[in-house]
């Protein structure tokens, strides 16, 4: 197919329009097509644009970026940049300059190739040390990843970089903001449709796998990963705005901005459907998944094989796994309660205490940025154009840590829609979405490696009220006998929380010796996700531990359970060794070691 790309000068002869609607029939050809023929068709529709130069990013940033505070929106960072900050080639810290930004890195379609190289879908100003540190990364998700912050300036990191968590890839991934996800997956959908006859020669990356899944362009695992942000993160007016835009500019639309369905055929539950251009979504069914029973043949000294039933209308499911404490495991100690007892105003104050919150709280040591008194015995935090937080005093933190506050969104500010704490610790944080009224929050941290807790903003606006902060040594929710129930995103040898699960039945492996309780929910097609279903238990042994013989379904205890349960794994004609039903240890289960066991049992 011969694409042609007409030059930046034809754009200033004819002049710039600023199209406000899909152009009566702009997408009449991909009408009717489906999967592979539907994607041909668009690219055919996009590919024909106005070839822009790289120096003139600086200028359609202003129509395509820009803010109405007058500062452009920057999906890395809470910086305040527009076209007079300066742009910088490097930088050493948050807030230093500016950069355009490939959010689909040049170096997978080959470097400066055009119209690659200057499309303005995926080109957007950012901050240059966070598009720094992102390099080339895939975008990805990842648990206890690091965000930068230049606390002197106010100004953090919007997302995340570290090692993947999402199940089909271990690699170093950048994390994108919630709010944007959406927004990137859609731009990666546009760039493999406008480029598809392209990819095959592109020296590609991670995030893509042309060889194996040819037109879909994307890595099994990213397909996936990028479908779950499309539907979780509808479009926004942001986008619909800078779709206009640049529209206005260079020529062609994103696709999946105009018609978000057009996914769903080319990747996800319409495929070998034909779209009809109009597309109004069935409603889904959405069942809870139910936990099964744990397969005893499946369990080993540390690993085990969760199941589950499979729903339909599901994109993916999580799977929660976590060892019930039994006394020893964790102890808890209360390093400090902080009520803010010496603020007594009844309103909300206008003076900035960052400076000297220190004479506003019970203990002493605290500091922060842009914090103010505020009504109930609370402290409110940021303002419009500007990015708070407070810090606590140093304390001896160990590497688990407990942080239980009391905190509400501030509603008044105009064009909120909700505001987030990220409570963190050295390198791990969490962020948390706040409620209009005031709630208790328990924050558990892992890998603290700092002495200080800090309770910060996500973004300006998103301004919030704290009315306490409790900081405990140790995992507060580990109650003896009891299990945790706290959804973490994190994993090591007694709890896991494993993402992005397609089947119906997973494999925990790298177990510490325990009782523990699993549960799975779903993940829908429209991002939405079920209640957590049933839980079931399952005893790992240990591999450094004296196996429980006798104890065939894993429950802790010897009794006629077992008994009922070795007689299963009898007549299901076991022939693998097991260490546990084994119980005359002759290398086999078999109706000998049914009496052995009911002999152990009576005693004799």
């Amino acid at each position: 197919m011969k694409k042609v790309i007409t030059s930046f000068l034809t754009v200033l002869t004819i002049g710039i329009t600023a199209w406000a609607d899909i152009p009566v029939g702009y997408y009449s050809n991909a009408i009717g097509k489906h999967d592979e023929a539907l994607m041909t068709a668009l690219e055919g529709i996009i590919y024909t644009h106005t070839q822009l130069s790289y120096n003139y990013m600086w200028t359609a940033f202003d129509t395509t970026d820009l803010g109405s505070d007058g500062y452009y929106i920057d999906m890395y960072s809470t910086c305040k940049y527009n076209n007079q900050s300066d742009h910088v080639g490097g930088a050493s810290y948050v807030g230093e300059g500016i950069n355009r930004e490939h959010s689909f890195p040049k170096s997978w379609f080959g470097g400066e190739v055009f119209p690659m190289f200057t499309d303005l879908t995926m080109l957007i100003p950012t901050d240059a040390y966070v598009n720094q540190r992102r390099n080339n990364h895939p975008y990805g998700v990842c648990a206890g990843g690091i965000t930068y912050t230049n606390e002197q300036m106010g100004v953090t990191m919007k997302g995340k970089l570290g090692t993947s968590t999402y199940n089909g890839y271990t690699a170093t991934v950048f994390e994108p903001d919630d709010e944007y996800k959406g927004d990137f997956a859609r731009i990666y959908f546009y760039m493999v449709t406008c480029y598809k006859s392209d990819i095959s020669n592109w020296p590609g990356c991670d995030q893509l796998d042309y060889t194996n899944n040819n037109y879909k362009a994307f890595s099994n695992w990213s397909m996936q990963l990028l479908m779950e942000w499309h539907r979780a993160d509808p479009v926004s007016q942001k986008e619909i705005k800078r779709n206009e835009a640049v529209y206005s500019e260079q020529g062609n639309r994103n696709p999946f901005i105009d018609h978000p369905e057009l996914a769903e055929y080319i990747w996800g539950i319409k495929q070998n459907a034909n779209w009809t251009g109009e597309d109004t979504p069935d409603p889904i069914v959405k069942e809870v998944p139910v936990m099964l029973a744990v397969d005893t043949t499946a369990v080993t000294g540390s690993s085990f094989r969760a199941d589950w039933t499979a729903v339909e209308n599901v994109s993916s499911y999580t799977l929660q796994v976590n060892r019930i404490a039994v006394p020893g495991d964790e102890t808890t100690t209360l390093l400090m309660t902080e009520n803010f007892s010496k603020i007594n105003t009844t309103v909300d104050g206008n003076r900035d205490i960052g400076e000297m919150l220190d004479n506003y709280t019970d203990n002493p040591g605290w500091t922060g940025y842009k914090v103010y008194t505020a009504a109930g015995q609370s402290v409110k935090i940021g303002t419009s154009n500007e990015s708070g937080y407070i810090t606590s005093p140093e304390l001896e933190l160990g590497p688990t840590i407990t942080v239980v506050f009391n905190a509400k969104n501030w509603i008044g500010s105009a064009g909120s829609d909700g505001s987030s704490v990220i409570v963190s610790c050295g390198d791990v944080s969490q962020t948390i979405p706040l409620t209009d009224t005031p709630t208790d929050y328990t924050v558990v941290l892992r890998g603290c490696s700092s002495k200080n807790v800090k309770l910060a903003m996500t973004a300006p606006k998103k301004r919030f009220y704290v009315f306490n902060v409790s900081i405990y040594n140790g995992d507060l929710t580990a109650k003896t006998n009891g299990p945790r129930r706290v959804i973490i995103e994190e994993g090591d040898s007694t709890w896991r929380t494993v993402s992005g699960i397609t089947d119906n039945q997973y494999t925990v492996q790298g177990l510490a010796g325990g009782v523990y309780e699993y549960m799975v929910k779903a993940i829908y097609t429209d991002g939405d996700a079920s209640v957590w279903s049933n839980i079931q238990h399952v005893t790992i042994v240990g591999n450094g531990d004296e196996p429980l013989i006798g104890d065939v379904n894993h429950d802790g205890e010897v009794n006629i359970m077992d008994i009922t349960a070795i007689i299963d794994v009898v007549l299901k004609g076991a022939t693998a060794y097991d260490e546990i039903s084994d119980i005359n240890h002759d290398g086999e289960v078999t109706i000998t070691d049914v009496t052995e066991l009911i002999d152990i049992i009576l005693g004799n």
